[in-house]
């Protein structure tokens, strides 16, 4: 029986291989502000999401960190381990949106990753692709305005969670950009008054992904057609599991 799962990268293996590797499995939960991945220390744990919204957080001060990308049911949570098993996160990993994960311990995952050639294919591809995220996304930072990069983030953060509205406050999407609370605010306000979002405490609802898409900076274009690129193809091609695995 194939089995039924969410997460896109697992839908793009074959079911010999899914079978083995959801054997070593769990569900759990992803509460909000859970830290997945502390930095600089051991990753005991992958995640291949199913539903929810991870960050992905560089240090760049004493307690200071910044996103540099988002893991959603499109991802796994520790993908850098496919090429150093043993090395440690430069990154933290936050819950920002709860959800629900398959998750399965890195030392399992390693040693099962041998024998699994075509997750070890997919994999390859979505690093290519987390690379090409993060590379876009510190140029976009560097270059871009706020109001542009912060459609840039809301856009992605709908194609990793496949949902239009996004439990956040204006605090933490401050916290993830990098910038102050009240420059969140104002920009949100004026994506507002575009019609393009709704903005509520605590929420922020994407009302016309197209016109946010205009809004926005050619970074996002840039971004979603390496993951097109690399991904899209076959994952439309195995689109019949659509449905969570249950354990």
């Amino acid at each position: 029986m194939t089995p039924q799962v969410r997460n896109s990268l697992l839908r793009l293996i074959p079911d010999e291989e899914l079978l083995r590797l959801i054997d070593f499995c769990e569900r759990v939960k992803l509460e909000p502000r859970q830290v997945l991945h502390h930095y600089m220390l051991p990753m005991e744990h992958l995640y291949f999401i199913e539903r929810g919204l991870v960050s992905v957080a560089a240090r760049v001060g004493r307690e200071k960190f910044v996103e540099v990308w988002l893991i959603g049911s499109d991802g796994l949570v520790g993908a850098p381990v496919v090429l150093a098993t043993r090395a440690k996160p430069l990154h933290r990993r936050t819950v920002q949106v709860t959800g629900e994960a398959l998750r399965i311990k890195t030392s399992d995952f390693c040693e099962l990753l041998e024998s699994l050639p075509h997750m070890r294919s997919v994999l390859e591809r979505y690093l290519a692709v987390v690379l090409a995220q993060t590379s876009q996304s510190g140029a976009c930072n560097s270059y871009h305005s706020l109001k542009q990069r912060l459609a840039r983030w809301l856009l992605i953060a709908q194609n990793a969670t496949g949902d239009d509205e996004m439990p956040l406050t204006h605090g933490i999407l401050a916290e993830l950009l990098g910038v102050r609370r009240a420059s969140v605010t104002e920009c949100l306000e004026v994506l507002q008054q575009d019609g393009t979002i709704t903005a509520r405490r605590g929420s922020v609802r994407i009302e016309d992904a197209t016109e946010l898409s205009k809004l926005s900076c050619d970074c996002f274009k840039l971004i979603e057609r390496e993951y097109r690129r690399h991904l899209l193809p076959k994952i439309e091609f195995v689109l019949a599991r659509s449905q969570p695995f249950h354990s």
